[in-house]
C-alpha cells in the first residue's frame, strides 16, 4: 500500500513492508525517469520477509507534480532527509539506490554521515553529466526551449506503451540477451509503466538539466558509512571509470564490477544482484 509524504511543496510516494520487524531500516532509491514501485519486484527475498524497508520516490516525479526553479545537491539532500525522517524519526537507515538514485544515496551519506549506516550504489554517479543516449538527451535539455521541447517529445514517444518503453530502455544495455530474457524486465516495466506515464514531463527535462551541474565528488571522503558499488563493464550511461573514481574517494568502500553488465541491472544480472545485496545485508547485520 502506497503512501504520500510532503516535504515542503513537493509530494513523495513512499511503498514499505516489515516495520514491525527489528533491524536497521532500508530505504531503496530508482532512478531518473522511474518510481517507487521500480523496486517492488526487484527486492530479495531477505528484504521482502525479514527487514525494514521502504521505497522512496524522487522529487520531480509522479506523484510530485511541484514545479521548484531550481534543484541542487543540497536541496535534494535535504528533501529527501526530511522524508526519511518523518518514516524513521532519528534512526540510522541503510540505503540502496540505483543510477540517480545511487547518486542521492551518496549525496545523502555525504550530507548526513551520522545518519547513514551503508550505503549500497547501484550504476551511480557523483558528477551527473550522463553518457550514451541519456547523455544525449541531457544535452537537448539544456539546449533552451526548443532544446526542452525536443527532449519531452522524444519522452513522450518513449513512454507511448510498454513495447515502446522497453525498446527505449535497450538503447541503455550492455546484455541484449540477458536482457530481453529476463523474467524481471516485464515484472519490472509492469511495476512502473502506471508512473512513468503520470510524470510531468516539465519536470523530467528539468532534472535532466539540474543533474548536469550537480556534483558532489569533493564530499565522497566524509561518506563515513561502509559503501558497496556495483558497476557493469559495459554501462553506456556511467561509465565503469565513475565508479572506479567513487570507490578511490569513499574510505570505507567496495567496488564489484559484473562483466558484460550496461545498466540495466535488474534485467542484465538480477540473480547476481539480489545473492550481492543479501550478502550485503547479512554482513553489516542490517
Amino acid at each position: 500500500m502506497s503512501q504520500y509524504i510532503e516535504v515542503g511543496e513537493h509530494r513523495l510516494m513512499v511503498l514499505g513492508g516489515n516495520q514491525n520487524q527489528p533491524g536497521i531500516p532500508i530505504i531503496f532509491l530508482h532512478g531518473i525517469t522511474l518510481s517507487a514501485n521500480f523496486w517492488i519486484p526487484n527486492l530479495p527475498a531477505i528484504v521482502r520477509e525479514n527487514i525494514p524497508w521502504y521505497s522512496l520516490s524522487l522529487p520531480g516525479h509522479y506523484p510530485d507534480y511541484y514545479q521548484p526553479e531550481l534543484l541542487t545537491a543540497d536541496m535534494l539532500a535535504d528533501i529527501l532527509m526530511s522524508a526519511i525522517q518523518k518514516l524513521v524519526g532519528k534512526q540510522q537507515v541503510a540505503l540502496v539506490g540505483y543510477s540517480t538514485g545511487g547518486f542521492a544515496a551518496l549525496n545523502l551519506a555525504a550530507h548526513f554521515p551520522s545518519q547513514i549506516q551503508g550505503v549500497f550504489c547501484i550504476s551511480g554517479f557523483s558528477q551527473g553529466k550522463w553518457h550514451g543516449f541519456l547523455g544525449w538527451l541531457q544535452r537537448q535539455a539544456q539546449n533552451g526551449v526548443m532544446g526542452k521541447l525536443f527532449c519531452k517529445m522524444l519522452c513522450k514517444a518513449l513512454t507511448l506503451n510498454q513495447a515502446s518503453y522497453k525498446l527505449g530502455c535497450s538503447i541503455n544495455i550492455g546484455d541484449r540477451k540477458a536482457y530481453w530474457n529476463a523474467p524481471t524486465l516485464e515484472t519490472t516495466v509492469d511495476a512502473v509503466y502506471p508512473d512513468v506515464i503520470k510524470h510531468n514531463l516539465n519536470n523530467i527535462v528539468d532534472l535532466f538539466e539540474w543533474f548536469a551541474d550537480m556534483d558532489i565528488s569533493h564530499l565522497l571522503p566524509k561518506i563515513q558509512a561502509p559503501t558497496l558499488i556495483l558497476s557493469g563493464d559495459r554501462d553506456p550511461v556511467i561509465p565503469l571509470a565513475q565508479a572506479k573514481f567513487i570507490a578511490s574517494q569513499i574510505p570505507e568502500s567496495q567496488l564489484i564490477v559484473f562483466e558484460g553488465m550496461g545498466h540495466m541491472f535488474f534485467a542484465e544480472r538480477s540473480l547476481a544482484y539480489q545473492n550481492l545485496l543479501t550478502s550485503w545485508i547479512i554482513e553489516k547485520k542490517l
